[in-house]
């Protein structure tokens, strides 16, 4: 199509009869179109959800970003439509297209899935099904566009290994300029001999060509300055994030044990204040954001968090743009740090206890004890927000009875010592998720609560908590978590039960209202598995786990006393205080970089 003109006229019908036709009009502010007929890599980043959320996705930005830097490579975007629109292309016999250029998905020459959540797996099938490309990947002939996908769900590829040709393990910056940057020396070679080739890089697995270098390690990239963006393409309507992000630490020292990302996005990295401090007023000046976020695991670890929001506080006074953290640490709790955050206008102010009793603290390692977190609260209330969120997970390992309870008491002793202090009882929202096993934690080889066990926890926190009149309690479906923790821990057989559910219609399923319990059940029964079994299996460290293929840099032994020591409800000193040995600086010659 030659221009948007061109694409309104002839998509009119479509975009006349589905909801939120912005969704998929593209050119946004701040998008890039680059001629398409050039003699460029062509690359698709592909988010499996819909537009609001995959626009605000911040490792989509970092690739867009730095791919279409380059001269010889064009990135384009592309989300996963609503029903009603694949249906509309379906009846109209029009492909799936990118935003940017819109093109054919299968126009491309590699096609890149951000894999963020395991219900999105079948939203993957869909979306390559509807661009006219192969779904399994053994029938992908000469000249179809080569299937990648990086993200924190490829750390255990096997449940995708028959759709996938190459999965980036790690960090992206690096790994995905080098396969565009092999591909175009290549492109002229027979398919097979074009994966084995890229297969080759560091941080590529190829599910068919076995590496070469027996697992296959992550990636680790530094936080280099020009690989951050400073605009992004600004969406039509509303999104889940719209605001300026800065990303100023990756990894998380804390080790909690039952946290992935904090273990496979070692070692802890710092950006440098005075960097962050002028991403900051670049993103915010391109793109009028009136809201900025300073991104990390743990926000407010970083050593200068105060100094950084203290100097934009001053660059950005009288303008009305704000700064927004992720959940606070409340041994890192500070009411300056409120104060420079909220300033005037007092928003919520969220902390992950994610237990109740210091001994279930102690087994998750969370080294956060109550007088910290009444403390963290209590300086809140004082200091005027009047809102207040928390974060706890049940059904971990090794939790009892009287641990539930405790978030009970908890909740209860903060309300009592706001009595007791005058202060107004706060508004408590409690956001209470189902454990899921992880790989690559210590609570990767741990049984999960079947969903009757966790309804009858969610039955017993809301009975032991009804007359706090100031709480409210949110709970994840744990039948949403069961299949999650099932897609999580999959090997090579569940690729067929992905497969059969996709041919049954499953799609958007990481939105809940899409998912139906006795399709997945039935499915999985059909395919010789039964997903009640699965989620409650123990692994045994001494044995072969279906993820070890990979080699994320922590030792299993280091794993496995952890898991020793979350038995005893023992903590680990976290590692920006005192090095912790789990392997990681010394499997990958690398180490901790902080802005002392």
């Amino acid at each position: 199509m030659s221009n948007l003109n061109d694409f309104l006229k002839e998509y009119s019908p479509i975009l006349y009869n589905c909801e939120r036709p912005s969704r998929y009009i593209g050119g946004e502010f701040l998008s890039t179109k680059k001629d398409f007929s050039a003699n460029r890599t062509k690359i698709l980043l592909a988010f499996p959800d819909k537009y609001e959320i995959g626009i605000s996705n911040f490792g989509h930005k970092i690739l867009y970003h730095i791919i279409n830097q380059k001269e010889d490579m064009l990135a384009d975007r592309i989300y996963a439509p609503e029903k009603d629109f694949l249906e509309l292309l379906n009846k109209y016999n029009k492909p799936l297209y990118s935003l940017d250029n819109k093109k054919p998905m299968q126009d491309f020459d590699l096609i890149g899935f951000a894999l963020q959540y395991e219900m999105s797996y079948t939203t993957i099938l869909k979306m390559l099904e509807m661009g006219s490309i192969s779904v399994l990947s053994c029938n992908r002939k000469e000249g179809e566009p080569i299937i990648f996908a990086g993200g924190p769900c490829a750390y255990n590829p096997n449940p995708l290994s028959d759709f996938i040709d190459l999965f980036l393990i790690g960090d992206g910056e690096e790994v995905v300029v080098e396969v565009a940057n092999l591909y175009k020396k290549i492109k002229h070679l027979k398919r097979s001999e074009i994966l084995e080739k890229l297969s080759e890089i560091e941080g590529v697995y190829s599910p068919v060509y076995s590496p070469k270098r027996g697992k296959v390690k992550k990636r680790i990239s530094p936080l280099a300055f020009e690989d951050h963006p400073v605009s992004s393409p600004i969406p039509h309507s509303q999104s889940v994030h719209d605001r300026a992000t800065v990303e100023i630490r990756r990894g998380c020292g804390r080790l909690c044990r039952f946290c992935q990302s904090a273990h496979t996005n070692l070692p802890i990295r710092e950006r440098k204040k005075d960097d962050i401090i002028k991403l900051a007023k670049q993103y915010i000046k391109n793109t009028g954001y009136d809201e900025y976020s300073l991104l990390s695991l743990s926000s407010n670890d970083h050593g200068k968090i105060e100094e950084i929001i203290e100097e934009l506080n001053k660059h950005f006074k009288g303008t009305d743009v704000s700064v927004s953290l992720p959940s606070q640490r409340a041994d890192r709790f500070s009411v300056k740090l409120g104060q420079l955050i909220h300033g005037i206008r007092k928003g919520t102010v969220t902390i992950a206890p994610e237990a109740g009793s210091q001994r279930m603290r102690n087994v998750i390692n969370k080294n956060l004890d109550e007088n910290q977190i009444i403390s963290a609260t209590l300086a809140s209330v004082e200091n005027g927000w009047d809102k207040i969120k928390f974060y706890f997970i049940i059904g971990l390992p090794f939790e009892k009875e009287e641990d539930l309870e405790e978030i009970a008491k908890l909740l209860e002793k903060i309300n009592q010592k706001c009595k007791e202090a005058g202060y107004k009882l706060p508004k408590i929202t409690c956001s209470i998720s189902t454990f899921v096993p992880k790989p690559f934690t210590p609570f990767s080889v741990c049984s999960q609560n079947p969903p009757d066990k966790i309804k009858s926890k969610i039955s017993y926190l809301r009975q032991k908590s009804a007359h706090l009149k100031n709480v409210k309690l949110n709970f994840h479906n744990p039948i949403i978590s069961q299949f999650e923790a099932f897609l999580t821990r999959g090997d090579k057989k569940v690729c067929n039960f992905i497969y059969e559910l996709y041919k049954k219609g499953s799609y958007l399923e990481s939105w809940e209202e899409n998912v139906n319990y006795d399709t997945y059940y039935k499915t999985a029964e059909e395919c010789g598995l039964d997903i009640n079994i699965e989620t409650a299996k123990e692994y045994s460290y001494d044995a072969e786990l279906p993820w070890d293929v990979i080699d994320a840099g922590v030792n299993k032994e280091w794993l496995k006393n952890e898991f020793s020591k979350a038995q005893k409800a023992e903590s680990t000193i976290p590692c920006e205080t005192k090095c912790s040995n789990c392997g990681v600086c010394n499997n990958f010659k690398t180490k901790k970089s902080l802005d002392a």
